[in-house]
């Protein structure tokens, strides 16, 4: 009897499927593109807005002046076509305060709210499998963090 070879799969289609029934995907996709907005777009443009939201493929971008919100306005398909890599179809742009766009408080697991329950070790357990294949150290982080937020939500 021949065996077969099992070839390795890669993680991320499981991973994806799994982000998107725990309704983080877009989450993921929008800290992904914080950390990497000034990698992605050169200043003054990087100076100037910050990823606000994502919904459906549809990213919003917070911009610090009126005088930059119509100037983006001309350039929202070349500033689509640097986004399609990353899941992004569309692009809106909104006046707003740019760093409480693109910076957010760090999640505080230490004192849960009453709504948040504990961390079971079988919560542990799955969380850390979910991440194991995940390279970047930040970007696991950011995962795990979201995922421990996810899982500490009590179900109605």
């Amino acid at each position: 009897m021949r065996k077969r070879k099992r070839q390795l799969e890669s993680i991320n289609p499981l991973l994806d499927s799994m982000y998107r029934d725990l309704g983080i995907s877009e989450r993921i996709k929008l800290e992904n593109l914080r950390r990497r907005w000034h990698d992605i777009f050169s200043e003054p443009l990087s100076l100037h807005t910050a990823p606000s939201d994502i919904k459906h493929g549809v990213l919003v971008i917070a911009v610090d002046s009126p005088t930059w919100l119509q100037h983006l306005k001309f350039m929202k398909k070349d500033i689509i076509g640097k986004l399609t890599t990353h899941g992004i179809t569309d692009v809106r742009f909104r006046h707003g305060n740019i760093q409480a766009a693109g910076q957010r408080k760090p999640f505080d697991n230490t004192t849960p709210p009453e709504d948040f329950r504990e961390l079971t070790s079988e919560d542990h357990y799955r969380i850390e499998r979910a991440v194991e294949g995940v390279e970047d150290d930040e970007l696991k982080e950011t995962i795990k963090s979201v995922m421990e937020k996810a899982a500490r939500r009590k179900m109605g």
